[in-house]
């Protein structure tokens, strides 16, 4: 009987102290205001990226300007989402929705390399809980593979190819299991990965 009565106090405690870290009602919309806010910074001028690609080329003065507006504006993103992250961690869907879940995710992956690597076991957790989207790991894990220099396991991630003058897919670790990994995660083939987005296979 001591037993029960001491495991029912510390299931009581332990409720009472994740209550006490939880956020109320109110701080969650302003949360979900703040990063619908950040997601547009994140977002807008990649989306203008494509049409100045395509008007003025690539390499031209007019790409290398909104790159440089891209790198500024991701600065300030990043400093707003990690403020949050430190304060609340890795807030779920459940919590602040899908959204704002997603925009987490999204400057993160823009986000200096140390963050990422900071960050991305905080989103494996989010994952593991059913918190955040699969493939929202998949490709952070990439990203961080990729800019370490080492192979990707998911074939999420292109580089540039100068030689080729295009995308092309970063090289894959064990590229005949992609696909299988890709399908657990709710992912397309890396075939259809990459002919939507223009990107070229590695042999």
């Amino acid at each position: 009987m001591k037993k029960i009565f001491f495991l029912f106090t510390v299931l009581i405690t332990n409720y009472g102290f994740s209550q006490a870290k939880n956020i109320d009602s109110l701080q969650i919309e302003n949360l979900k205001k703040e990063l619908h806010q950040i997601k547009i910074e994140d977002q807008t001028l990649r989306f203008l990226l494509p049409d100045v690609t395509k008007r003025f080329g690539n390499k031209s003065d007019e790409s290398k300007y909104i790159w440089s507006l891209i790198h500024k504006q991701d600065s300030i993103c990043e400093a707003k989402v990690i403020s949050i992250l430190k304060k609340h961690g890795w807030l779920g869907k459940s919590i602040i929705g899908e959204d704002a879940n997603q925009t987490l995710w999204l400057v993160v992956q823009h986000a200096q390399l140390k963050n990422q690597e900071k960050y991305i076991s905080l989103l494996k957790k989010s994952v593991d809980k059913g918190e955040s989207k699969p493939w929202h790991y998949a490709f952070l894990k990439d990203r961080i593979l990729m800019r370490n220099g080492k192979k990707q396991i998911y074939g999420t991630q292109a580089f540039w190819d100068k030689k080729l003058g295009k995308m092309k897919i970063y090289p894959i670790k064990n590229p005949k299991n992609v696909n299988e990994k890709r399908k657990k995660l709710g992912l397309g083939t890396v075939e259809e990965h990459a002919k939507q987005n223009g990107y070229i296979l590695n042999d």
